[in-house]
């Protein structure tokens, strides 16, 4: 732990930790920072009032939300891959993409009424898709 941090107030970033030693590698400290962090926490208790009080807020609130995407078997069978059409004539280089597309699905993007990305996730592993299979996706959103 640095004890110089720990002795910064919250404002600069330390949580206001009094530590009566040195920080420097030549200079014995007279209390180590983890002997005055452990006793800062323990005696919050006993000083309670005194302006020392040593607090920890370790609640927070994360609101989720589930969205559920079903890409049918009709749909997203193609890419927009530039590499599949030739740059020169337009057509499709790989013949097998024509009759028999097998693509990837590896990103979701949510957009809004206005057709804005709002988010976008990402699927652990990309997840294979053709004419005959149809997929459900469960986005998990935090926020």
């Amino acid at each position: 732990m640095n004890p110089l941090a720990l002795a910064d107030f919250a404002t600069s970033g330390g949580i206001g930790l009094l530590y009566s030693g040195s920080a420097t590698a030549s200079a014995a400290p007279n209390k180590s920072p983890n002997t005055s962090l452990f006793t800062a926490i323990s005696g919050a208790v006993v000083t309670a009032g005194t302006g020392n009080d040593f607090y920890i807020n370790s609640q927070e609130s994360i609101t989720s939300d589930f969205i559920f995407v079903r890409p049918r078997s009709s749909a997203y069978n193609y890419s927009e891959n530039p590499s599949f059409i030739s740059g020169s004539t337009g057509e499709v280089l790989y013949s097998d993409f024509i009759n028999n597309p097998q693509t990837y699905i590896t990103t979701v993007g949510l957009y809004n009424d206005t057709n804005q990305l709002l988010a976008v996730a990402k699927l652990s592993r990309p997840l294979p898709k053709d004419f005959t299979t149809e997929a459900l996706i469960r986005v998990k959103l935090d926020f």
